[in-house]
């Protein structure tokens, strides 16, 4: 008997994250799951690929759960997904080649193909065929591939030089092979079918067309059906017969044929038609058109046991109809981020905001549209054209969207009066005051259109300063005053080309010194010292070009800055770190920067000189996260020390490209943001403060025989002394807090876990830290129970 679907389903707790504290050394992925891309199922489930994540939906109460890196996914470039039904496996292949065969939680990863050494370019897997129990064959871009399920291996594969294979199957004992020239064809038993010569080609002695594509092929109901062009074709008698006519206008996309109807999706080809359109067929031919309104650029779609059609397609939103005559289409979209692009990170108040932006490496915009977003309370909220009338220009045509709010590339959060501001390097400043949301352009503030593209007002750094003035890069001002303050009161000042550079982008404000220290993305100027003095004598302003030529930055392109808690100024460049440990002396000519030495194996280095920096972040214990081109790492603080290094390859990261790094200080999560989302990590440091707090928090507590991992003690003073003891006073662990938490295995000195009872934890004041006459200590307790 069918299901009854729950029409309110999407507004059940399993769709929202929560923001529970994570055991130290956990990672949390932050996956866009608004697109379901891929479909597939088995008897009692349907899988979704979406932008970063795996969803498995449960097809009697449509209740989802996921999968991401964090549960031993390869990756989150999805190119298909198929279930196995004989061996309960789902395939799911991603775009370099990479198998991952999963079941029930196991997962297996294959990545034979992209090893192929005997090819180069793409290895691109387009279509997945089910032979038998234990054999798929694999249509890829170098050609085809014999794949057994049960144990990872491919008994043959045959090179087929550019014939890039577009789909596969296997009927009466042939193979087929269907590429953008034709169809190829062997019989299952060649024992050469490795060898592309015994393969051969159906033209026009075998009924085909003279010049024809396949781009789908599928078996329903035991016959053979071929896409030759945008027209399907059924095997009769040994050769192709036309079974349904299409429009040129469209191209075939696959065929499935998985219930009671074969289903045939189209793309628009030329963009005059539109969507695509999904057509579904009885074997006499009988049949029609789905309703478009589920139909936005299909990828594949499928027919369950109770007649429903599930669609993977690019448009926002999951879609399926309740049967084939179903005008209405049922959707609903899972509350997480927009996309995967992510271009800078903030965390203030346990509310993460994202940019989701972008521009090339010569500083270029990339006009995306997807806004920026918060993350509080387990929700996402998106700004952008799509989900804020603040957001669109006043041009409403497709083809006149120059003035919406296009690649954001920078937010703040101005903590005095709770206002958010976000660059767009494309169109202004973004004002969020609750629902109120402002833009300033050119034309209602003093920032200027872009030099050489007058009709853009590009923003391309924000910072807040301690009175909570808004300070906003304007790169290559027209009217030659690149750097702005934005006043509490609502009034602009502005200063002209500071240290003679108009191409301002990332700021970070000093705030012992209120020194401006400021990304050039100029090749002649890599970093910008400004003091405003005076804000309202513009005579007294000071400016300081750092360069390649006159200090120690071992470039001019720089790319990212961030002050640490002894006031010192780390630059990440394309060819590793200069530090600026200067203060209040940074104008002096003997404020040059120093490039930190480390060992490497042995040989003295200086820190990351072979490496791009792209985004450095300081943690409550005054560790520095970096991110690189080659992934992320936490290095002690003075960076003398690696402390971890991640990459996509030993890690749950996203990718190895890191572009923004953010901590929650609170709670010392950290944030990694990348082209491939967002995904954070559990550090074990946060912020502390001057005292310890009159009422620690400890977690877990109690610690139960179950639990083996660290145990959190928050609320201390920064870098405390901290010492923890049995109730009749024996020395069983001391350490030093990571800012203002302290760590703690459970173990004694000799490595075993202590025994059920009470321990005290004793924390004092750092003398080095705190500068207090008598310390400041607090006691609380923790309960062990084994």
């Amino acid at each position: 008997m069918r299901p009854q679907l729950l029409a309110c389903f999407f507004l059940l707790p399993f769709f929202v994250y929560t923001q529970n504290v994570l055991p130290i050394g956990a990672w949390r992925a932050h996956p866009p799951k608004r697109v379901g891309l891929s479909v597939t199922q088995s008897a009692d489930q349907i899988f979704y690929t979406t932008r970063a994540a795996l969803m498995i939906l449960d097809k009697d109460e449509i209740a989802p759960s996921f999968k991401t890196t964090v549960d031993g996914l390869s990756g989150v470039d999805f190119r298909m997904i198929r279930f196995h039904e004989p061996s309960g496996k789902l395939v799911i292949v991603y775009e370099d080649g990479i198998i991952d065969l999963y079941d029930e939680g196991r997962i297996v990863t294959v990545r034979s193909i992209k090893n192929f050494t005997n090819i180069t370019g793409e290895k691109k897997i387009n279509d997945i065929f089910e032979y038998d129990a234990n054999t798929l064959f694999l249509a890829g871009s170098y050609g085809i591939s014999a794949f057994r399920i049960d144990n990872g291996s491919f008994p043959f594969s045959t090179f087929m030089g550019e014939a890039n294979v577009l789909s596969v199957a296997v009927f009466e004992g042939n193979i087929y092979a269907g590429t953008a020239e034709g169809i190829y064809r062997t019989s299952i038993n060649n024992p050469t079918a490795d060898d592309f010569s015994t393969w051969n080609f159906l033209g026009l002695e075998a009924g085909f067309p003279d010049d024809y594509t396949t781009s789908a092929m599928a078996i329903y109901e035991g016959q053979l059906y071929l896409g030759i062009n945008e027209d399907i074709y059924r095997w009769e008698n040994g050769g192709p017969v036309l079974f349904s006519d299409q429009s040129e206008s469209y191209s075939l996309r696959y065929l499935s044929a998985e219930g009671e109807h074969l289903l045939a999706g189209f793309r628009c080809e030329d963009g005059s038609c539109g969507n695509g359109q999904v057509l579904y067929f009885t074997s006499d031919g009988n049949g029609g058109a789905l309703t478009s309104g589920c139909v936005g650029r299909s990828n594949y779609a499928l027919e369950d046991q109770f007649g429903r059609i599930w669609f993977g397609d690019e448009y926002m939103g999951f879609r399926w109809l309740d049967n084939t005559a179903d005008d209405f289409c049922n959707t609903f979209e899972i509350n997480s981020p927009y996309s995967q692009r992510v271009w800078d990170i903030e965390v203030v108040d346990d509310t993460v905001w994202m940019a989701a932006g972008a521009y090339e490496p010569n500083r270029t915009p990339i006009p995306t549209d997807h806004g920026m977003a918060s993350f509080a309370n387990g929700e996402w909220e998106i700004y952008n054209r799509w989900s804020k009338e603040a957001f669109k220009g006043f041009n409403t045509a497709d083809d006149q969207r120059d003035d919406d709010v296009f690649a954001l590339v920078d937010v703040v959060k101005n903590t005095t009066n709770g206002k958010v501001y976000g660059a767009s390097y494309y169109t202004g400043l973004i004002e969020i005051d609750g629902e109120n949301i402002r833009l300033f352009n050119d034309s209602n503030s003093p920032l200027s259109n872009t030099s050489g593209d007058d009709i853009r007002t590009r923003v391309s750094g924000l910072a807040v300063d301690d009175e909570g003035g808004v300070w906003v890069s304007n790169y290559r001002a027209l009217e030659g005053k690149p750097l702005h303050r934005l006043n509490p009161d609502g009034t602009w000042v502005s200063f002209a080309a500071t240290c003679g550079q108009n191409d301002l982008f990332q700021i970070v404000i000093d705030p012992r010194t209120n020194y401006k220290w400021i990304i050039s993305g100029s090749t002649t100027s890599g970093i910008l010292l400004f003091d405003e003095g005076d804000i309202d004598n513009p005579n007294d302003d000071r400016c300081r070009s750092f360069t390649a030529n006159n200090s120690n930055v071992p470039t001019n392109e720089t790319n990212c800055l961030a002050i640490d808690q002894d006031g010192d100024v780390w630059v990440g460049t394309n060819q590793g770190i200069v530090i600026f440990e200067c203060g209040t002396a940074a104008f002096d000519d003997n404020c040059q920067g120093s490039l930190r030495t480390v060992d490497l194996d042995g040989f003295l280095e200086y820190l990351f000189k072979t490496q791009t920096v792209l985004a450095i972040a300081v943690d409550g214990a005054n560790r520095k996260w970096v991110g690189t081109s080659n992934g992320a790492y936490l290095l002690s603080p003075d960076g003398k020390e690696e402390l971890l290094h991640f990459t996509k390859d030993d890690s749950p990261l996203l990718d190895n490209t890191i572009r923004t790094i953010a901590i929650n200080d609170r709670t010392g999560e950290v944030f990694f943001g990348t082209d491939k989302g967002i995904i954070s990590y559990q550090g074990d440091a946060i912020v502390g403060t001057r005292l310890n707090k009159a009422e620690p928090t400890v977690f877990p507590n109690p610690v139960r025989p179950e639990y083996d991992g660290p145990i959190t003690v928050r609320g201390l003073a920064v870098n405390a002394n901290v010492k923890i003891t049995d109730v009749n006073g024996k020395l069983v662990y001391e350490t030093e807090a990571l800012g203002g938490q302290a760590i703690w295995d459970g173990r004694d000195y000799n490595g075993r876990r202590v025994q059920t009872g009470v321990y005290l934890v004793f924390s004092t004041t750092n003398p080095r830290e705190a500068g207090l006459a008598q310390p400041d200590a607090v006691v609380t307790k923790i309960l062990f129970v084994n």
